[in-house]
């Protein structure tokens, strides 16, 4: 009798379950983003609310239906088109300039008269390659691309988790990453992502950010004691405040010089990245500042965890017959501007300096594999102002040299057998 009364119960337990999984799935229908928007961006954006967050010097920026900043676009292929992708992150998704690189490339191609040319802009702000693979494994192949760029950003792209179909998914995972709940329920596993911040995006925390828009309305002899209020009231109440205004004071009115207003290409403070360059300066943990040393503390194991995920995405597009190629997109660090503007804090420094030994680690064990590699160093290195300081994302002259090295790229995949 008891054990009739447990499967009894037990199979009652598991249809409430699936019933109440169903209907949670069909509410929540009513209020998530449609395909494939919602496997492709875990935050919703709205052009309204973007242009709120601008100066009057701005541009705004301009979202399609799918969530992504690029204009609308056909599932269907027309017929007698070559159609490209480009896939990546903010660098992909250009939204800190006036117009992304897929922008560029298309109005190029518009201007030159070849309407046989289309590229699709699949980037998303802070994703990496285990998001890039299953974007192009559920979204891209659909597309049916003829040539596929992934582009990879060396300063915060390498993971360290490795492709697998071993590899156990977890219960929930930002879309279209794999998870338990997302093979059977994936709107709802968008909106608990959303909601719950469960996303790489979404688990940003911004604190304070009108009091660091202050800091900058304030005169310039007030800065630095005002921002040491600010990273002792949201991040280190327990940092010595001397230690803190010594390294917020080494960049001097140049660093300030930095923030000030301008038509394109504006600069801002934020305290995220100050706290960061406050909490590697103090640390006790050492460092590696010589070359030498770099070199010697490169994460091997990362890089092939990467390569992992670069490879596999390499694979779907060999399976369908796509041309593929990966373009690396260094740090900032190439740019003689950016360089100098961060020399003051060495410590702070020595994470890009990392990630750029990695970057030609990358390169040279992806093209020891026969991957197509396109590094944008070759055309970046030494030329100032390409990269924002603040954040190390492209400006407008950065973004526009690497339109032009990819365009020539896509034409090269275009004509090559």
């Amino acid at each position: 009798m008891k054990q009739k009364r447990f499967w009894f119960w037990g199979a009652f337990a598991a249809l409430l379950a699936v019933v109440t999984l169903a209907g949670l799935e069909v509410l929540s229908s009513f209020v998530v983003p449609p395909w494939p928007a919602r496997e492709l961006r875990p935050i919703e954006v709205s052009n309204a609310a973007i242009a709120s967050t601008l100066s009057g010097t701005q541009s705004v920026p301009h979202y399609n239906s799918w969530g992504l900043r690029d204009r609308e676009h056909s599932m269907e292929k027309p017929t007698g088109l070559f159609r490209a992708l480009i896939v990546g992150d903010s660098f992909v998704e250009g939204a800190f300039v006036d117009r992304s690189v897929g922008m560029r490339i298309e109005e190029q191609w518009q201007s030159q008269g070849r309407r046989d040319l289309e590229l699709m802009s699949l980037g998303v702000s802070a994703t990496g390659p285990r998001q890039y693979y299953y974007r192009v494994r559920d979204i891209g192949l659909v597309l049916q691309p003829d040539a596929l760029i992934l582009l990879f950003y060396s300063g915060n792209d390498f993971v360290s988790d490795v492709l697998s179909a071993l590899q156990i998914p977890p219960l929930v995972a930002e879309r279209p990453r794999p998870s338990w709940l997302g093979a059977i329920a994936p709107r709802l596993t968008w909106l608990l992502v959303n909601r719950l911040g469960l996303s790489e995006f979404g688990s940003g925390k911004v604190v304070g950010v009108d009091d660091v828009a202050a800091v900058l309305k304030k005169p310039r002899a007030e800065r630095v004691d005002a921002m040491v209020r600010f990273l002792k009231a949201y991040y280190y109440p327990q940092k010595d405040e001397r230690a803190m205004r010594e390294i917020l004071a080494r960049g001097g009115d140049r660093f300030w010089d930095t923030f000030e207003p301008r038509d394109h290409d504006q600069e801002y403070l934020q305290g995220w990245w100050m706290a960061g360059m406050v909490d590697w300066e103090t640390a006790n943990w050492s460092v590696p500042l010589t070359q030498s040393e770099i070199e010697k503390s490169l994460n091997r194991s990362d890089i092939d965890a990467t390569m992992s995920w670069l490879l596999g995405t390499q694979e779907l597009a060999r399976q369908k017959g796509i041309k593929f190629a990966i373009a690396l997109a260094p740090v900032g660090l190439v740019d003689p501007r950016y360089a100098e503007f961060w020399r003051p804090w060495p410590r702070y420094l020595s994470f890009p300096r990392q990630r750029e030994a990695m970057h030609r680690v990358l390169r040279a064990e992806l093209e020891a594999k026969g991957v197509t590699v396109v590094d944008l160093e070759d055309d970046l290195k030494g030329v100032p102002g390409t990269y924002r300081v603040s954040d190390g994302h492209w400006t407008e002259l950065g973004t526009e040299i690497a339109a032009k090295r990819l365009e020539a790229e896509l034409i090269r995949l275009r004509e090559a057998r």
